[in-house]
């Protein structure tokens, strides 16, 4: 069977210092025999201009030690992943400019702001790709891009978002003004020049744009673009973000074009490597909870794809994605994910199980100790959809995310939104016996870690320590969520806070204890905050203290 592609990215938080993880070494990826490595980096902030306009980035300024500096910087992360003899990839928002560009020769765009409140991450102007000179600059860019670095062997072009955090002296925003004309001039003029005149490759990635999600959409955008050998499109495996419950990404395996498939294994909204959670079984066979989701016929699943002309490849976000913590200290569990994806798609026909094994194995587990690393790896695919979501769906995912909780003091927010719809829904009792299901399968995880006698010591107590995490936190979880759902003076409520509070101490006591412990979840929600990031907003810690004052007078 035809091995895929596969490359790896580590997405470090944006304004935020980078991890630390193997899998930002080009040589680690290589061993594991990853085709390339994707470089999250400002590549279209390391270029001078200087043959457009020498006033943009004049010699001596501080913007221009700034550019000449990223530069250097870039090339040498450049030159350390093709010495391990893999293919380098730049992702990079499109489009974002110098602002001093911007003023001198876009000064009408730039008053166009983008249509959007502060929270929004679309960028701060709209450079219609309809605006011929918006498309000489996009010309130039590319050019200049592998003038300055030669060593890269293409993009991934990401529209739909912008950031701008590490970026102080360029501007920028989203293209897709148009939804598919614009989408048909992006591509086609990127193709032109990465892919015809600089024989590099173009990974569009479509995020938030329509294309993602639709495949209609999307066939009527790739339709209208001729097909080119270094020309793909990435889309997630998921509608939408990373999360449990959303479907299996309609656009894949449609068109005429090779595809690249994202999967996160440090997934941002399910504890990001803190506690065992295994997907990559789920990416290429299906999850549990889709045949509840998903209509019979469609695909549901990357074996689903092997063999079609348009499954290409994979892309392994091993690391990153997301806002703030939870910080993890071991990276097993991400690792675990990555491993099983990477030696899968270097061969499709093997199965997940006999790979879980075969990374256990490596890191010096024996054959019944393999067995349980398995089995905690099937239990935390069960706890996770359950505790988080439910099997039928209908929850809305996003009450949680990153190292938050979320509450209902707004009535806007997503877990007041959970709240009323299982109520209208009548699933209250169903929805809370998942999250006491997922709570139950934690503990038989935590005692199954205990029980694992070989590999490293340190890999062994940090099993341990994320499998206790995880118990603790989705016995919060369980109990906050029957406070929150009750409301009422009950015993059962009653139960539940003392509860609530007991997992919170316990919680607190595994992180003072424990030296691997990740940092731990908080009780607040969070707000996204143009240029600053996540900032933090009332969640389930205030909705539990106001319902607590309603019960105890």
């Amino acid at each position: 069977m035809k091995s895929l592609a596969v490359y790896d990215m580590v997405h470090h938080t944006p304004g935020e210092a980078p991890c630390t993880s193997a899998f930002t070494e080009p040589a680690h990826l290589a061993r594991l025999g990853y085709t390339g490595q994707i470089l999250v980096v400002p590549v279209q902030g390391a270029v001078t201009w200087d043959q457009f306009d020498p006033r943009i980035f004049p010699a001596g300024s501080a913007a221009r030690r700034w550019v000449e500096a990223k530069a250097m910087e870039l090339e040498t992360q450049f030159r350390r992943v093709k010495a391990a003899g893999l293919l380098c990839l730049a992702k990079s928002d499109f489009i974002v400019l110098p602002r001093e560009l911007v003023r001198l020769h876009l000064a009408d765009l730039a008053q166009h702001k983008a249509k959007s409140f502060e929270h929004d991450v679309k960028g701060e102007f709209a450079p219609s790709i309809h605006d011929p000179r918006v498309q000489n600059l996009v010309r130039h860019l590319i050019d200049a891009i592998f003038e300055r670095f030669p060593e890269l062997d293409g993009i991934v072009a990401r529209v739909g978002e912008t950031y701008l955090h590490d970026l102080p002296y360029h501007t920028g925003g989203d293209p897709i003004v148009n939804g598919v004309a614009s989408h048909v001039a992006m591509i086609n003029l990127m193709r032109e020049t990465i892919c015809v005149k600089h024989g590099r490759r173009l990974m569009y990635r479509g995020w938030l744009s329509g294309i993602d999600v639709d495949a209609d959409m999307y066939e009527a955008v790739s339709n209208q673009v001729e097909p080119h050998p270094n020309l793909w499109f990435s889309l997630k495996h998921c509608v939408n973000d990373f999360h449990r419950t959303h479907k299996f990404s309609p656009p894949l395996g449609r068109g005429r074009h090779p595809q690249l498939v994202e999967i996160q294994c440090a997934r941002e909204y399910e504890g990001k490597g803190a506690y065992p959670n295994y997907i990559a079984g789920g990416v290429i066979d299906g999850f549990e909870e889709d045949a509840n989701l998903m209509p019979a016929g469609v695909p549901r699943s990357l074996r689903e794809l092997v063999g079609t002309s348009s499954l290409a490849g994979l892309w392994t976000w091993a690391r990153g994605g997301g806002w703030r913590g939870p910080y993890i200290r071991n990276e097993f569990w991400c690792a675990l994910n990555a491993y099983v994806l990477a030696k899968w798609a270097q061969d499709p026909s093997r199965q997940d199980s006999e790979l879980i094994r075969a990374f256990a194995a490596e890191n010096g587990f024996n054959d019944r100790d393999q067995q349980r690393i398995e089995t905690i790896c099937r239990k935390s695919a069960a706890a996770v959809v359950r505790g988080l979501a439910s099997v039928k769906g209908g929850v809305d995912t996003w009450w949680t995310r990153d190292e938050f909780l979320g509450g209902v003091e707004d009535p806007a927010s997503s877990m007041a939104k959970a709240v009323a719809t299982v109520k209208k829904a009548g699933r209250v009792e169903e929805i809370l016996a998942e999250r006491e299901e997922a709570v139950r399968l934690w503990r038989e995880m935590e005692t199954v870690a205990g029980e694992i006698a070989t590999g490293a010591e340190a890999t062994r107590s940090f099993i341990h320590t994320s499998c206790a995490y995880g118990r603790i936190l989705y016995e919060i979880i369980a109990a906050g969520w029957t406070v929150m759902f009750l409301e009422d003076a009950s015993a059962r409520i009653r139960a539940a806070l003392r509860r609530y509070d007991a997992a919170w101490a316990e919680y607190r006591q595994l992180a003072a204890t424990r030296n691997d412990c990740p940092t731990l979840y908080r009780d607040t929600y969070c707000r996204y905050v143009r240029d600053k990031g996540m900032i933090e907003q009332p969640g389930m810690g205030a909705s539990v203290a106001r319902i607590r004052r309603q019960v105890e007078g």
